[in-house]
């Protein structure tokens, strides 16, 4: 256990890098829709279009929900690194980033530049 935590350690200030990024570049490109160098990065464009309505809905949903993964995930990750024992926070905060990266794949894989 004591591994699994020294290793969680050390990964948490490269995911919370690349959530702050994350985040930044949603906020610039889908937000407030304006041109800055985060655009580089890439935007997934899914395509819903042929999911039901009610999954569409759903899809749209999960999104804003990932955005306030990516607060909670701001907010929390700090907070871990700086506290000895905060378990229940930290297991919660690899949750969310497993959520988060389920939720990206499926958007990659629903953008048809990157059908297989």
């Amino acid at each position: 256990m004591k591994t699994l935590t020294k290793i969680s350690r050390n990964l948490l200030p490269f995911v919370f890098i690349f959530v702050v990024i994350h985040s930044l570049k949603d906020i610039t490109q889908d937000i407030l829709k304006i041109p800055t160098i985060l655009d580089l990065l890439g935007n997934a464009n899914e395509d819903i279009s042929s999911f039901p309505k009610a999954m569409q809905n759903i899809f749209v949903e999960i999104g804003y929900v990932s955005f306030l993964a990516e607060i909670f995930l701001i907010i929390s990750i700090p907070l871990v690194l700086k506290k000895k024992q905060y378990i229940k926070l930290e297991k919660i905060v690899w949750i969310t980033i497993v959520l988060l990266v389920v939720y990206f794949i499926t958007a990659i894989l629903l953008d048809p530049r990157y059908s297989f």
